[in-house]
């Protein structure tokens, strides 16, 4: 003779339980990526800490303090041997014309400087 097992029936209890922890999980998951988002919104991502160095032989011509990402325009025309320092913690791409037209020159990631007469510098983000 063979005997069978039943199978386990669950409680009217434990499924209640059961969908009261699913929802409880679900509240938490989308806490948990609403404080992720403002966090991201609060960040200071869209501005570059630091400093744009624009140097001509002459001395120092502009310099941008922690400028937002997008173009800058230098509103200045430099001579021959003018030094791009990028001393901000972000890259930034320079260009002979203003409002970030003409050739880009290179970008320049944090910390490094380039010869060049810019007539405008972008700010990546």
């Amino acid at each position: 003779m063979e005997t069978m097992e039943a199978a386990p029936t669950r409680s009217r209890t434990a499924g209640r339980r059961s969908s009261a922890w699913r929802r409880a999980a679900r509240v938490a998951v989308v806490g948990v990526l609403a404080g992720a988002a403002v966090g991201l919104a609060a960040s200071p991502g869209l501005a570059a800490t630091g400093r744009v160095v624009v140097a001509s032989p002459a001395g120092p011509s502009a310099i941008l303090v922690n400028p937002a990402a997008g173009c800058h325009s230098v509103n200045a025309t430099f001579p021959p041997g003018t030094t791009v320092s990028n001393q901000t913690d972000a890259t930034i791409v320079v260009y002979t014309g203003g409002f970030c037209t003409g050739f880009p020159s290179l970008a320049l990631p944090p910390g490094d400087s380039t010869v060049f007469s810019p007539g405008s510098i972008r700010v990546l983000s």
